[in-house]
Order: structure tokens, then sequence, then C-alpha cells
């Protein structure tokens, strides 16, 4: 079975509009866990712009032993009960990007694959997705916990929508809305299109995006967006 390519995107402003809790629930868990009074929720900072980096990043710059596992997973456990902890307090925290909640669906119809590829960690994923309203269950997905590099995990959510669809590919497009999403499509010689809105969108562009959608809601000119920038072959194929 052939496909006309696969679609894969990120979460956290790509699929949901969730950055804001994850950048607050992020500074909560530093300070509670690792003592960190301060720190930059640019995740173009970081060696990887992905939680399992970010919290090693973190343990190696405030404390004087490795990042070995058990920390790292203090981290990612509080970091989830924080945002369990605002998704209670305030449901409104966690919205889908418009049009989110059907582009899977769309993109289906019109003979493309999905994946989600996510620098989150995935039990955090899941939770924002399923708050927000956008049907994530039988997409594959790659997260965090599966890679450090986003190149990486975008790699791994391929193969793995490929298995679940049964179907070859030949073009990917990579849908998402941080400047490392750009460099991670660039370095994986796919295509890229952005999600975004005014600061969020000109530094999209100034890093490489060529197309930027507020949302999905203008599906018929996402999909051509789609069709225009998928590149291949995939690396690996």
């Amino acid at each position: 079975m052939q496909t006309r390519g696969i679609v894969i995107f990120d979460v956290d402003g790509t699929l949901s509009r969730t950055s804001e809790v994850d950048d607050d629930c992020w500074i909560e868990a530093a300070r509670s866990i690792l003592g960190v009074e301060s720190m930059s929720t640019d995740w173009s900072d970081y060696s990887h712009s992905t939680d399992e980096a970010i919290a090693s990043d973190l343990i190696r710059g405030h404390h004087d032993h490795s990042a070995d596992e058990a920390m790292i997973h203090r981290v990612r456990d509080d970091f989830a009960a924080r945002i369990a902890a605002a998704l209670a307090r305030d449901p409104n925290l966690f919205q889908p990007v418009p049009g989110a909640e059907r582009i899977f669906e769309r993109l289906a119809s019109a003979g493309w694959s999905s994946a989600i590829a996510t620098g989150g960690w995935r039990r955090t994923a899941e939770m924002k997705l399923r708050a927000a309203g956008v049907p994530y269950e039988g997409v594959p997905a790659a997260h965090a916990d599966d890679a450090h590099p986003r190149e990486e995990i975008v790699r791994i959510a391929a193969p793995r929508a490929l298995r679940a669809a049964g179907a070859d590919f030949e073009r990917a497009v990579y849908v998402g809305d941080g400047v490392w999403d750009v460099r991670a499509a660039a370095r994986l010689g796919i295509g890229f299109v952005g999600i975004g809105e005014s600061e969020a969108a000109v530094r999209l562009r100034e890093t490489g995006a060529s197309i930027v959608f507020p949302d999905y809601l203008a599906s018929d000119q996402f999909l051509k967006a789609i069709e225009d920038r998928a590149l291949g072959p995939f690396p690996g194929d």
C-alpha cells in the first residue's frame, strides 16, 4: 500500500495550546526537585529541546553529579503531578489549536498518514492532548521517553506509523511551532509547516519556515501546503 506521505506533529503549541502551562509546571518542578530558582523556558537554550534532555541539562548544571535515570524520573513525576493539578484547577488552560480536533481525520481522508513526535514525555503529552480534546488515540507516536534529540524522536515515530498503517511512503512533513522544530526538519531533510501567531510566527519564518498557519481552520490551504512541502525519501527508508 502506498500513501501520499506522512505528516508528523509536535504537541505543545502545535496540536494543543498548552505551552504556557507547560512552561509554568517546568519552572515549578525544577524549583521543587532540583532547587533551581531560575531556568530558561526557551527550549533552544538546551542541548536538545526535549523533556529528558532539559532535565538532564538542569541536573548537570545545578548538581555535582551526572543526570542519572532516578533523578530524571523524579523531575518527570513532579512535572506530571503539576500538569495534573493545573488541569484539575483550571481545565481552560488546556485548549486545542483550532481545527486540531479534526486534522488527523482530514489528512486520512486526503490519503496522508499521521504521527506524533513530541519533545514532551509520553504521560504528560497524552494528558494534555486528552484535556484539549485532540483525538490522539490510535495515532502512532514517539516522545522524550524514546530519545533525546528531536530528530531522533521523529525518526522513531515514522516507522511506528508505517507499521500501524501497513503502508509505504516516500515523502514527509513535520508540523511544529518552535524554531527547534524547523531545525529538526532541516537536519532530517523533510518538509516543514509552521503553526504560530504573532511573534512566534515571525521567529519561525526567520528560522527558515516558508509557510506558517495560525491554526488548522483553513484546512484546504493547510493540505495544499503539506502537498507542496513534502520531501523525501525519509531518512532510513
